[in-house]
Formats: C-alpha cells, sequence, structure tokens
C-alpha cells in the first residue's frame, strides 16, 4: 500500500531548497588542542571523503560526556555528509540530522526542522527514522495529527524489523476499537521482548482502560492513563559523569539491546554519549521498573539493574 504524503509537494520542495542543502563553506576548523586523530579525520573530510565527513561529525556531537560536544560542527559535516549520492552514507547522515534537531545530542529541540531529515532517512529505508515520523503524526507535534500517516509509517518499521514499532501500532488498533487487532501486535511485540506490550497486553485482556499518547515531541510513549508521567528531560545541572555501574562490554549490551527495541540510534560501541543516555530516558519512561506513582524517575544511566531489565526475555 502506498504511502500517504506527509507534506504537500510544494514545501517538500521548499525543505529540500532550504533545510536539505549543503553547507555553502566548508564548516570551522577543529579547536585549539584537539588530538592528532581527529586533526587527520578533518583533513581527510575536507579533501571530500563522506565516510570522514559522517565519522567526523558523529566525534563532535555524540561524545563522552566527559568533554561537550560541539553540535554546531557536528551539523555542518552532518550536511556535507548528507549531500553525498551514497545512498547510506546518506541515510545515516539524514537521520542523524533529524536526531540532532529533534534534541537528541543537547541542541535545542526543533521538530520542524527534524522532520525533513526524517523523511530524507526514512525513504531510504530508516527504519527508526520512520518510526520517528510515524511517532510524530501520531501525536501531532508540528504536523497535524494523523492516525492513518502514523500508522503506515509505524508499518513500514515494524516490516523493517522495529520491535517498538508494533506496539505502536497495537495501541493504534486499540484506540480505533479494534481489540483483536490490539492483542494480536501486542503479542507480536510482547513476544519480542517489548516489557511494555506485556502490560499493555494484561491491560487488555483484563478489560483496562485504552491508552493515551503522553508526552512532548520524541520522548512521548504510549502509557496506561492511571500511569500517566511527564516525559523525561535533562535538567540543568545534571551530572556529567555517569557513575561506575557498567564497564564498556556491558555498555554495548545495553546499546545493543536498546538498538533491538528501537531506541537507539547509533553504535554500540560501549561508550555513553547524548545518543545512548537520551534512549535510556526514552526506555526507562516507556518501562518503569514499578507501574505506579512509586516508580523511580528515569535518569539515562546505564546500571546494572537497567542491564537485567533489557536482557529479560
Amino acid at each position: 500500500m502506498p504511502l500517504p504524503s506527509p507534506i504537500p509537494a510544494l514545501a517538500i520542495l521548499l525543505l529540500a531548497g532550504t533545510a536539505l542543502a549543503a553547507p555553502s563553506r566548508l564548516p570551522e576548523p577543529p579547536p585549539a588542542g584537539a588530538d592528532a586523530g581527529l586533526l587527520a579525520l578533518d583533513a581527510r573530510a575536507r579533501a571530500g571523503d563522506a565516510q570522514a565527513q559522517l565519522d567526523l561529525a558523529d566525534a563532535y556531537g555524540d561524545v563522552p560526556f566527559d568533554r561537550p560536544a560541539d553540535v554546531a560542527r557536528a551539523s555542518a559535516w552532518y550536511r556535507l555528509a548528507a549531500a553525498t549520492p551514497d545512498p547510506v552514507l546518506r541515510r545515516q547522515a539524514c537521520a542523524a540530522l533529524g536526531t540532532l534537531e529533534a534534541g537528541g545530542m543537547g541542541w535545542p529541540e526543533n521538530i520542524a526542522a527534524a522532520l525533513p531529515w526524517y523523511r530524507c532517512a526514512a525513504d531510504l529505508g530508516d527504519v527508526q527514522s520512520q518510526f520517528n515520523l510515524g511517532l510524530l503524526y501520531d501525536e501531532g507535534v508540528d504536523v497535524p495529527a494523523d492516525a492513518a500517516q502514523a500508522e503506515a509509517w509505524y508499518r513500514r518499521a515494524a516490516e523493517g524489523g522495529l520491535v517498538l514499532a508494533l506496539e505502536r501500532l497495537g495501541a493504534l488498533a486499540e484506540r480505533g476499537h479494534d481489540r483483536d487487532a490490539a492483542a494480536r501486535l501486542y503479542g507480536e511485540a510482547a513476544a519480542k521482548g517489548d516489557v511494555a506490550a506485556v502490560h499493555a497486553l494484561a491491560r487488555l485482556k483484563r478489560g483496562g482502560p485504552s491508552p493515551q499518547v503522553v508526552g512532548i515531541g520524541l520522548a512521548a510513549q504510549s502509557q496506561d492513563p492511571a500511569t500517566v508521567k511527564p516525559a523525561p528531560r535533562p535538567v540543568p545541572g545534571q551530572p556529567r559523569t555517569p557513575p561506575a555501574a557498567v564497564g564498556a562490554d556491558e555498555l554495548r549490551l545495553i546499546q545493543q539491546r536498546l538498538r533491538d527495541l528501537g531506541y537507539l540510534h547509533g553504535p554500540a560501541d560501549g561508550r555513553l554519549g547524548a545518543r545512548t543516555a537520551n534512549a535510556i530516558l526514552a526506555y526507562e519512561a516507556a518501562h518503569p521498573a514499578v507501574w505506579d506513582e512509586t516508580a523511580p524517575p528515569p535518569d539515562g544511566w546505564p546500571g546494572r539493574d537497567l542491564l537485567a531489565r533489557l536482557s529479560r526475555p
């Protein structure tokens, strides 16, 4: 079934000529004191190597919390990488720019600016961007709420293997009063390890109220109305260094599981950057350790309890 057009054709043309345009000049050079590895990567990127441009953008934008991100440089290099004819690199760069504009790397959230980049990546087959578009239309964030559009994008993401999309399809079906379809979709997601779907299926069987879409932007999750909480947001003064809870190998396991469930869009590289922390926040919001008012607030840090919860079938 063909997808409905998410935005009018004229708007697509305008976006393609503005938001998706590559920078007219090369980004700023590396900051003073940059290490030799970064300088070598910068030289390759300036010579036109699209893979180096993408890697350099990652080096600036998704860094461990013991040093600050340079999101302005990251954005400029991602935009250059997004202009490459290589569809794989272009997809990765567009998806990263969507995440960046949506606030996933510490940049102020701007969903309207994220939308065309997510559409670029989604059209190139990026399942997380397909899911994000579904979520935006599901919630009506900077676009009119549209259940048909949300379902179409969620379905593409689910067909691409994104487990979280199955749970959201179940919530859409339940809100549309198709309890049989909702039970089937929740069951599929639960069998693949989505804990929220397990709770949703149990609630559905006991006749509980249908879920509401709650929260703001891409951090929102579908929750039982009785347990609705505000979406998590990093707060000023939040500690920048995580507690010594898990090592790099264990963090890679956490990242891989978050990737499998559709929360993390990025490498499982064993380092805690902004993308990983935001993925943990979103997962914790949808999968509280206790499903009532006693649930601890999400903190975005990887710990052994989180690893244990993610490791359960």
